[in-house]
């Protein structure tokens, strides 16, 4: 539904127990990342373009090590910035529901995760090494997760459109000083 009808996902959440399906669909998300591409590169021996910024850990081994470390972070920002944007509404004096923010974003993340696992061996198949333009082309992809969340923010906690399309932006500014530091494009 995700991918063709964002509206009609929305109201399928509506009636779901929170935050359990944005939990699913998270740990979903985290374990595509770290099985689909992570795994599989490192069983064939690459190592990121992008050299680790971590002392404790060698970039021949970054990917091996993203087997583990992908869902542990990607649970850590997801919570992070699920209750970023809780504590924003509230201090912006709307109404906020942490639970409905975390199955919202939870299962916007599997729907838009699964693409960006298959563009990413797109990318690989084709050949194709700029990790620039990979992050580039990801958060073009990333929009439709915007698309997602906004329409939810709006259906389930009344946040209008503007409201919804900046708190997709923090969600980005927020998230990425994580990303850059742990994740790893998979070329």
């Amino acid at each position: 539904m995700g991918y063709v009808n964002p509206a009609r996902m929305v109201e399928a959440l509506e009636g779901k127990p929170a935050p359990h399906w944005g939990v699913y669909g998270q740990v979903g998300r985290a374990l595509l990342d770290a099985l689909l591409p992570y795994l599989p590169l490192w069983l064939m021996g690459r190592e990121p373009s992008t050299p680790s910024y971590l002392t404790f850990l060698s970039t021949a081994r970054y990917y091996g090590a993203l087997v583990i470390l992908a869902p542990a972070v990607l649970l850590v920002q997801w919570l992070f910035l699920s209750a970023a944007v809780h504590v924003i509404l509230r201090l912006s004096g709307r109404e906020s529901d942490v639970d409905q923010i975390m199955n919202l974003t939870g299962m916007a993340a599997l729907v838009v995760g699964a693409g960006l696992v298959a563009w990413d061996w797109v990318w690989i198949g084709m050949g194709w090494e700029n990790a620039v333009w990979l992050g580039v082309s990801h958060l073009l992809i990333v929009i439709w997760w915007s698309v997602i969340t906004v329409l939810g923010f709006k259906r389930v906690l009344g946040v209008p459109v503007w409201a919804g399309i900046v708190l997709n932006v923090v969600w980005v500014i927020l998230g990425l000083p994580l990303a850059m530091v742990f994740m790893r494009a998979p070329v």
